[in-house]
């Protein structure tokens, strides 16, 4: 009898462990944002964003991370478009949006200079052909977009947190297939009313790892800073953050909002750099948009060794790419973190997670995507389409990370 009770659990516990080993398997994702036209071209469809998201759909991941900026002003309709076009459907690719600065570009004032600037840009289109448009017209544009990024700056913090809530659950939630975008519902819904931050939970070979989602928008937000510290604490294991503005950047960006320490972006980086760089918190990566190019920023230890976190900058998601930001990089605040390069490419992050035999968990990291000679002009959209093909993208960057499931106190 004693021989056949053995026997029994031998048997449970080899169906335990076969079934733990069938069903455990690797995480895979996809990283990448601003995808977001420009005001001469707002009117026009998200024609590369398309052929990325056409890309990104061939590889299959289990879910994507956007990391802002989806629209130049109000364009919702043309991202839910390719959303649409290649993430629903039969096989369905959850998408985890968080808020970037242009999602949030509103308010009586602004309405009416944008108005008033695409007037401007209208007549200067129609010139086109001629030797110059017309006189002073530019110089007239110049002086509107200053206006126009002065009354942005000061849309006070209150309408921004209500505005991105608006942008997360009625321009995304409620105008996409319900079915499709129960997922992130699911996510908001345990969030409070007001609040445009939130969390989930993926698994890696049996490896729990939770994706973190802020609004960098609102550096200043009691409440979003004190849930970060709330969602830390309850979770010990590895974590990924993603929001849009880059707490560090050598790029246009780094140049202007991190030399700046009044903006949006450097309150950011000043308030949860902190939290972020400490070991104890088991951030793996930090990845964020906003720079139109591709960046990874690094710090080794003494023997040459990447640390954690590491940051990504993935800001090629169709829009307008830009380079280095062409100032003194040595005074950008980067607290010890070095860029190993910037790359102006339009592409994606492409993301697998899984575990060894000793239950270690390895994230293998690489930029896909199609590189570009600013000093040569970007391609048209046309010459677009038939390049970004999954066979055809060259891999801008390649890393691996490890980490250990010893690290959990």
């Amino acid at each position: 009898m004693r021989n056949q009770i053995k026997i029994f659990f031998l048997a449970v516990l080899t169906v335990v462990l076969f079934s733990q080993k069938l069903y455990a398997q690797p995480l895979h994702f996809i990283a990448y944002g601003d995808t977001r036209r420009d005001m001469k071209t707002m009117d026009k469809s998200q024609i590369k964003h398309n052929a990325i998201a056409r890309a990104i759909r061939d590889l299959d991941p289990d879910f994507i991370l956007f990391s802002g900026d989806m629209v130049y002003y109000n364009e919702f309709d043309k991202f839910r478009e390719v959303i649409t076009r290649n993430y629903t459907g039969n096989k369905m690719i959850p998408l985890y949006p968080v808020i970037g600065n242009h999602e949030v570009v509103f308010d009586e004032k602004t309405d009416v200079l944008v108005k008033e600037l695409l007037e401007k840009i209208g007549v200067v289109n129609k010139s086109e052909g001629q030797v110059s448009p017309p006189s002073g017209i530019l110089k007239e544009i110049e002086l509107l977009r200053g206006k126009l990024y002065k009354e942005i700056d000061s849309i006070a913090e209150a309408k921004l947190k209500k505005r991105s809530r608006q942008v997360l659950c009625e321009e995304i939630c409620d105008k996409l297939d319900a079915a499709y975008i129960s997922y992130l519902k699911e996510s908001l819904c345990k969030t409070t009313h007001g609040q445009s931050w939130y969390s989930f939970a993926g698994e890696a070979d049996g490896i729990k790892v939770k994706f973190i989602a802020l609004n960098s928008s609102l550096p200043d937000d009691e409440e979003q800073f004190h849930w970060f510290l709330d969602e830390l604490k309850g979770f010990s294991g590895p974590k990924i953050i993603f929001e849009h503005y880059p707490p560090y950047s050598i790029g246009h960006h780094g140049c202007t909002d991190m030399l700046n320490s009044k903006s949006k972006a450097a309150r950011f980086r000043d308030r949860y750099t902190k939290v972020f760089n400490n070991a104890s918190h088991n951030i793996l990566l930090v990845i964020s948009g906003h720079d139109h190019n591709y960046q990874r920023l690094i710090k080794t230890d003494k023997t040459g060794v990447m640390q954690l976190p590491v940051y990504i900058v993935s800001g090629g998601g169709g829009a307008d790419l830009t380079g280095n930001g062409g100032c003194d990089i040595s005074l950008i605040p980067l607290d010890g973190f070095q860029c190993v390069g910037l790359v102006t490419a339009y592409h994606f992050v492409d993301i697998t997670m899984y575990a060894n035999d000793k239950k270690n968990l390895i994230l293998k990291g690489k930029a896909l995507g199609l590189h570009c000679d600013l000093s040569k002009g970007l391609p048209d959209d046309n010459t677009f389409e038939r390049l970004f093909a999954k066979d055809r993208l060259e891999v801008i960057d390649d890393f691996t990370l490890n980490w250990k499931t010893g690290n959990i106190p």
